[in-house]
C-alpha cells in the first residue's frame, strides 16, 4: 500500500522550470545592475565635464580680469599697451595665481592648440620681461590645458577702434588705446558633444584712457 501522506518530491519538469526562472531572474537583475552602473558612469562623466568648464572659466575670468596696462616704449601717451589679440588667441600681462607661490607679472598666451580632432584650449605663461617679448618663447612645462576636445575658439574685444570712434565688438585688438573694455571668449564643441560653454565675458579691472 502506497504512503500517500508522505512528502511529495519535485519532478524533473518542475526542477527544470525552477532553474529556468532562477536564470531569467538573475539575467534581469544583472542587466539592471549593469544599466544602473552605466547611468552612474555617464552622470559622473557629465559632472566632470561641467566642472572642467567651470574651472576653466573661473581661471580665465580671474586672469583676464587682472590684466595689467603695461605700456611698451618710453612715451606712455603714444606707446601701445601690451594687450593684443585676434579671434584665435590673446596675449596679455597679469599676476600669476597666488597658489603658484611666485610673485611678479607674467606674460600669458591663450589660444587653441593641437590637431583638429584633439584641439585644446591652452594657457601658457612666463615671467614678464620688457626685453623678451617674443610671444612664442614659452617653456613647454609652463602651460595648462583648460579644455580638451574643442572644435573652435572665437575671441572678441569690446572697445573703441580709434580715438573718436564709438566702442563696439572687434575681432582684433592691438593695444593702441589701452586695454579693451570687455573680452568675450566663445568655444564650440564637435557635433554630438554634449558639453556647453556659456559665453565668457570679462572686464579688465584696470583701464587706461587714450585719446
Amino acid at each position: 500500500m502506497n504512503d500517500r501522506g508522505g512528502a511529495r518530491g519535485f519532478t524533473l519538469v518542475e526542477l527544470l522550470v525552477g532553474l529556468s526562472l532562477l536564470t531569467l531572474i538573475s539575467v534581469l537583475l544583472f542587466g539592471g545592475f549593469r544599466f544602473g552602473l552605466r547611468v552612474w558612469e555617464v552622470g559622473d562623466d557629465r559632472i566632470a565635464e561641467a566642472n572642467e568648464i567651470e574651472m576653466a572659466q573661473h581661471l580665465l575670468r580671474r586672469q583676464i580680469g587682472e590684466a595689467q596696462p603695461v605700456v611698451l616704449g618710453l612715451q606712455p601717451d603714444a606707446a601701445p599697451t601690451l594687450f593684443r589679440g585676434d579671434s584665435a588667441g590673446v596675449l596679455f600681462v597679469a599676476p600669476l595665481p597666488a597658489h603658484r607661490g611666485v610673485g611678479g607679472f607674467y606674460l600669458f598666451s591663450l589660444a587653441a592648440d593641437g590637431a583638429q580632432k584633439n584641439r585644446q584650449l591652452v594657457l601658457r605663461w612666463r615671467l614678464y620681461r620688457a626685453d623678451r617679448l617674443n610671444e612664442t618663447d614659452f617653456d613647454p612645462k609652463d602651460r595648462s590645458v583648460l579644455v580638451n576636445g574643442i572644435q573652435s575658439v572665437a575671441i572678441d574685444y569690446f572697445g573703441r577702434p580709434a580715438g573718436d570712434a564709438p566702442a563696439r565688438w572687434l575681432e582684433r585688438w592691438d593695444g593702441a588705446l589701452g586695454l579693451p573694455q570687455l573680452v568675450r571668449l566663445r568655444i564650440a564643441f564637435p557635433p554630438g558633444d554634449g558639453r556647453r560653454w556659456p559665453d565668457l565675458v570679462v572686464a579688465p579691472r584696470l583701464q587706461t584712457s587714450r585719446s
